[in-house]
């Protein structure tokens, strides 16, 4: 077990007065509040971008708008306790303040259990790491290496739900079908050869366990020496068996857990399976946003690209019938036909691309900043897209228009 030594801020805080600001007030804000906490640090306040956090209050402190920052003085330290870090830092930094941490050396390491932050060990873990992941980001631009931070792998449009405002766009597939293995491999594997790492692969569809040849793709992904984790998305209908089971039993990987209460018949079930045989799981209720929708709307370049800055997708790639794409979105508006495919907007990875020019290609895309031709038929997921009860069901596919 790796030993933890508080960064040097620690004791520079334990000394002094000098507020201290958590901006974030999301799962890796109240983690921040806990360490610090125990680390006998007091901290001032949270802050957040979101309107809807503003007046609340995390763990006991307020949370205040960004603007309200700058009654505190300069020489305050921040923690950037969330992942959109060049803009929360640009931001911080136009208001004067030049005492910006992030949060990797006061989390990665520390003793959370019996914490009381609400979180299962294995989220945590996962959560520490996606930001020390996004913390190496500018790093690796200025060294040129390519390090994925997501990747989804579309293993079948096929889902045992059909929930009417699914974000993945499942509910408008008239006839689903799993995804060809030789050609995902193939495009995994051309994937694997020009970039130099990934952090996690996200195996997914509708639902993985549908497919009943879903082992050969994690078997797969979990051979990679490049890749740290394969986290499983499910819906909790299917309780895996046979390969499909013995192929979870491996270090990478975590099956997540999207816990939808009566429509996820086989939750218990399912944990209990996987904790019988050592299998790292999480289980978690979700909050859903209004992006399930396939809807052209006339907006400005402007509007588009404020929308695919702020999109919590923004940094996930899809693999999906051997293209890769920006966002599922655009992969699975795409692959139905309802949004032009545009070349700038996919790597096609069933031609002849290797090499330097694929290498070239990803990196045109994972680093992209501007709106997707899709962003014009999505109604955005970000903090300002309207709340929606989830997993609703319809008895029939949704017609597209």
């Amino acid at each position: 077990m790796t030993t933890y030594t508080a960064p040097a801020v620690v004791a520079e805080l334990l000394s002094g007065d000098t507020p201290v600001v958590l901006f974030g007030a999301g799962d890796l804000g109240v983690m921040a509040h806990y360490a610090l906490t125990r680390l006998g640090v007091r901290v001032t306040c949270f802050s957040d971008g979101r309107a809807v956090k503003h007046g609340t209050t995390v763990r006991g402190l307020e949370v205040r708008a960004p603007e309200q920052l700058a009654e505190l003085p300069g020489d305050t330290h921040v923690f950037l306790c969330g992942n959109y870090l060049e803009s929360m830092t640009d931001r911080l930094r136009g208001m004067g303040f030049t005492r910006i941490h992030t949060c990797v050396d006061l989390l990665d390491g520390f003793d959370f259990t019996g914490s009381d932050t609400g979180m299962e060990p294995v989220f945590i873990e996962r959560k520490i790491a996606l930001h020390k992941r996004e913390c190496l980001k500018a790093e690796e631009r200025a060294s040129e290496a390519l390090v994925l931070k997501y990747l989804d792998v579309v293993v079948t449009e096929a889902c045992s739900m059909k929930c009417q405002d699914c974000s993945n766009l499942m509910q408008y597939y008239t006839k689903p079908k799993h995804s060809d293995l030789d050609l995902l491999e193939s495009a995994v594997d051309r994937i694997m050869d020009s970039i130099d790492g990934i952090y996690e692969f996200r195996v997914l569809g509708g639902e993985p366990f549908v497919n009943p040849r879903v082992h050969r793709v994690i078997d797969k992904l979990t051979g990679y020496e490049g890749v740290e984790k394969v986290v499983v998305y499910t819906n909790a209908t299917i309780v895996p068996r046979g390969e499909n089971l013995e192929c979870l039993k491996n270090d990478k990987v975590v099956v997540d857990i999207t816990n939808y209460g009566t429509h996820s018949r086989k939750h218990d079930e399912l944990i209990e399976v996987l904790d019988a045989h050592g299998i790292a799981n999480l289980s978690k209720i979700p909050v859903w946003t209004d992006s399930g929708r396939i809807k052209f709307v006339e907006r400005s370049a402007e509007e588009l690209d404020d929308m695919f800055q702020n999109c919590c997708v923004n940094d996930v790639l899809t693999l999906l019938n051997g293209k890769l794409y920006r966002c599922p979105f655009s992969a699975n508006g795409t692959n139905l036909g309802a949004v032009p495919e545009t070349s700038a907007d996919v790597v096609d990875l069933t031609g002849d691309r290797a090499g330097a020019e694929l290498r070239a290609d990803i990196r045109r895309l994972y680093g992209r900043s501007t709106h997707l031709t899709a962003c014009s038929f999505c109604n955005g997921r970000d903090y300002r897209t309207p709340r929606i009860e989830p997993a609703i069901q319809t008895r029939r596919p949704l017609p597209l228009v």
